[in-house]
């Protein structure tokens, strides 16, 4: 499942839960109703995290919980192109030596 549509209904069933319109949410977190209703549609994959802040605060659960559990255990995020996500490598760099 991708990101944004993982997301998108987490919002939805807490949003729901805590008995709130979009409108509502908007209004609480200080976010457009044109934000609030691309990020539930799953039209917008990549909210700030003063988004995700404002959205929690307007939900009444700590951001982390919009984000908590979207995958289960092992499976990998995929990315804007339907492919999985690989974990980034570090690159080997050079080390400066002291003068």
């Amino acid at each position: 499942m991708k990101l944004a549509k993982a997301l998108s209904q987490r919002i939805k069933q807490l949003r729901e839960a805590a008995g709130l319109s979009q409108q509502e949410v908007a209004m609480r977190g200080e976010l457009s109703l044109s934000l609030v209703a691309k990020l539930e549609q799953g039209k917008k994959a990549d909210p700030r995290a003063s988004t995700l802040l404002a959205l929690g605060r307007a939900l009444g659960v700590r951001p982390g919980e919009l984000l908590d559990d979207l995958f289960p255990p092992g499976a990998k995020p995929e990315s804007k192109d339907g492919e999985a996500k690989e974990p980034r490598k570090k690159k080997a760099g050079k080390k400066k030596k002291k003068a």
